[in-house]
This record gives C-alpha cells, sequence and structure tokens, in this order.
C-alpha cells in the first residue's frame, strides 16, 4: 500500500465518522426550531434558526464532498503524501476491504451507542407517563431506534456502500 492509498482511506475512514455524528445535529435544531416557533418569537429568532440549520447541513455537505468524494484534492492540496522516506507501506489489503471494515466498525458503534440510550428513553417515557400523568413525547425514542437501525444498515450493507463510494469517487475524478 502506498502513503497516498493510506492516506485516502485515512481521509475517507474520517469523513464518514463526521457525517455520520452530524446525524445527532439535525434533530436537535428541528427541535430548537419548533421551541422557537412554538413560543411566539420574533421573526428575527425564527430567521436566524433556519439560517443556522442551513449553515449547519451545508457545512455536512461540503465536508461529506471533500473527505469522502474529493480525498485526491485534499492529498494534493495538503500535500500528506511528500515526506516520507519509504513510498510504500507493507499490507495487502485493499481499499475496499478497508473501507468495508470502516463501515461496519462505524455501524457497530452507532448500535452499541444507542442502544443504551433507547432503553434509558423508554424508561423516562413510562416514568413520565405513570408517574407524572403527562402525555411524555416520543421523539427521542424513534430518534435512538433510527439511529440504532443505521447502525445496523451500515454493518449488513457495507459492499454496497462501499460500490457508491467507489461509484461516486470515480465519476468525481
Amino acid at each position: 500500500m502506498t502513503i497516498r492509498t493510506f492516506w485516502t482511506i485515512f481521509i475517507k475512514i474520517l469523513g464518514i465518522w463526521l457525517i455520520l455524528g452530524s446525524i445527532t445535529v439535525i434533530p436537535q435544531f428541528l427541535s430548537v426550531f419548533y421551541y422557537t416557533y412554538s413560543n411566539n418569537n420574533t421573526i428575527q429568532d425564527i430567521a436566524l434558526t433556519i439560517v443556522l440549520l442551513l449553515l449547519t447541513i451545508s457545512v455536512y455537505i461540503l465536508i461529506l464532498r471533500l473527505l469522502v468524494f474529493k480525498t485526491d484534492w485534499i492529498i494534493d492540496k495538503l500535500r500528506l503524501d511528500k515526506g516520507f522516506n519509504e513510498e510504500e507501506i507493507n499490507l495487502n489489503i485493499q481499499l475496499q476491504t478497508i473501507l468495508r471494515i470502516a463501515i461496519i466498525v462505524i455501524g457497530g458503534i452507532m448500535c452499541i451507542d444507542s442502544l443504551p440510550q433507547l432503553c434509558q428513553q423508554i424508561f423516562v417515557f413510562f416514568q413520565q407517563k405513570n408517574v407524572f400523568g403527562e402525555s411524555p413525547s416520543s421523539g427521542w425514542i424513534i430518534f435512538h431506534f433510527i439511529k440504532g437501525l443505521i447502525g445496523y444498515l451500515l454493518m449488513t450493507n457495507s459492499r454496497s456502500i462501499v460500490a457508491f463510494i467507489d461509484k461516486q469517487s470515480t465519476k468525481q475524478n
């Protein structure tokens, strides 16, 4: 494996990790938007919330595009493959295999991370319903369930995701 291949793998894994971490940011913005809208705040507050949400989404799209689909451009601009004594690292693993392993690990971490939070939110839901007599919100239960489902789908469909990344990367180059 060359130094350039190593950096390609590292940057793509970092990009996938950051994008999957962004899954928690969007629902938080939506809940802030709902809170801002429902409390009869001014138009400026609502507009600021929408602008911040769109700015955040555009930053994540930019990160996705650069780190996952344009890794060669980043390597060239930052000169990451320059200054090494040896040109090759002795590993006989293909890029697709390493990406599959990374996607499986990231999916596993997402599943493991969402399971305790899902159980906690289910407990809080029933506690609010039974003890306090409130009609609790099930939004976080749905969120953590979907996050765990996405992690499971990442683990089981890693081959298709790697094929999509390869297809998009070759299309971009």
